[in-house]
């Protein structure tokens, strides 16, 4: 009798757990639809889960950062990089001028500007890279400090999702890289310090992606022959006459012509640019808020040394790992960025390294500008 019973109910049992089966199934594919966005819709699900506010609960699908495709490596307008995004801009830091050819060579690359535009804008400025074998003089102003590169990307991505979006997007990359200058200005090497600056800039330079191997070894061929030709000097400042006592102010002379009038000029030789970008190859007169402040007669306190100076406070970590790793003199001090706003020429962020005594800090001076290191003793910041 219990047999003929298992009998009967079997059928019965299996035709339950195929329904229970079948539920559990076709609910969890409703759950799977409800809580993933990305599958495909399937009919009959969206009016059991889908609610008025559930565009507000899920991410909004948003457009793409740019609508130009992705170009391919041959397009782009620069040669193949050494090193990763990031690691240039570590190896570049300190150099504005170089790191605003990296920003357009990003913009490319992300498909924020097309190749034809940033070719157009790479070759009419390459004189900045390469001024001794590029006959035409870049824009002026190159070497003045520029936001950083994530920046400008995230910027000019917004231009293509808002009203006028192209004239913003232009007037933006043209502030990093003009595409046809308004004005230009010609680079010069004034001295065998800032030839060998230039040379080893020029390592950087391929090794970020910025020039190509023969283009580094031409630019290297015109160096040597300029210093080997006999023409410029070790230092230029070397060659500047030591500065004249300060007179004393005289007193202003009261009638009807008015005081007394003076010139407008300091009265100072031109000397090359101390203390700033790295590779810096202009002759300029250099106003006394440029460099870091010199260390006074009969100072005690900690005194440092000014490396370079930057665009960017961002790049701090990045350039003192860079020259701490090239110059071994550097490894066992620490360092600090100071921000100096210098009027008309914008805001630097100075990187002073220290703590040293000042006999110390002029030694070490004295054994890293013949590297070609620019490097100037100054208190240490508190």
């Amino acid at each position: 009798m219990r047999r003929i019973l298992t009998f009967l109910t079997l059928p019965v049992l299996l035709n339950a757990c195929s329904t229970v089966d079948s539920y559990v199934q076709s609910t969890a594919a409703k759950l799977e639809h409800a809580t993933n966005s990305s599958a495909p819709p399937r009919p009959g699900l969206e009016p059991l889960y889908r609610s008025p506010d559930q565009e507000t609960v899920r991410a909004p699908v948003r457009p793409s950062a740019s609508p130009l495709p992705q170009p391919d490596a041959e397009d782009i307008p620069f040669p193949p990089r050494l090193i990763g995004h990031a690691e240039a801009e570590s190896l570049l830091a300190g150099d504005p001028a170089a790191l605003r050819f990296l920003t357009i060579r990003r913009l490319a690359e992300t498909g924020q500007i097309s190749p034809e535009d940033a070719a157009a804008r790479v070759g009419t400025n390459m004189g900045a890279l390469l001024p001794l074998t590029d006959p035409q003089p870049p824009a002026a102003g190159l070497f003045l400090p520029a936001p950083p590169s994530a920046d400008i990307e995230k910027a000019v991505a917004a231009t293509w999702n808002s009203p006028g979006g192209a004239s913003q997007r232009d007037f933006m990359v043209d502030s990093v890289l003009p595409k046809t200058p308004a004005k230009r200005e010609a680079m010069t090497i004034p001295d065998k310090q800032a030839a060998r600056q230039t040379m080893a800039r020029l390592d950087r330079l391929n090794q970020a992606g910025l020039i190509s191997a023969d283009q580094k070894q031409a630019e290297e061929q015109a160096l040597q022959a300029l210093m080997d030709g006999g023409t410029l000097p070790e230092s230029l400042a070397a060659l500047a006459p030591p500065p004249e006592p300060v007179q004393p102010a005289k007193p202003k002379k009261t009638g009807k012509t008015g005081g007394s009038s003076s010139g407008s000029g300091s009265g100072r030789p031109m000397e090359r640019l101390q203390g700033g970008v790295s590779g810096e190859l202009k002759v300029i007169p250099s106003p006394a808020e440029v460099n870091a402040p010199a260390i006074p007669a009969g100072f005690t306190g900690q005194a440092g040394i000014h490396l370079l100076s930057m665009g960017s406070a961002t790049h701090g970590e990045q350039a003192w790992k860079a020259l701490s790793t090239q110059y071994p003199e550097l490894a066992a001090l620490t360092y600090k960025v100071v921000r100096a706003d210098l009027g008309e020429l914008g805001v630097t962020h100075r990187l002073i390294a220290g703590p040293l005594s000042p006999a110390n800090a002029a030694e070490l001076c004295a054994a890293l500008k013949p590297k070609g290191q620019a490097c100037t003793p100054t208190p240490f910041p508190p």
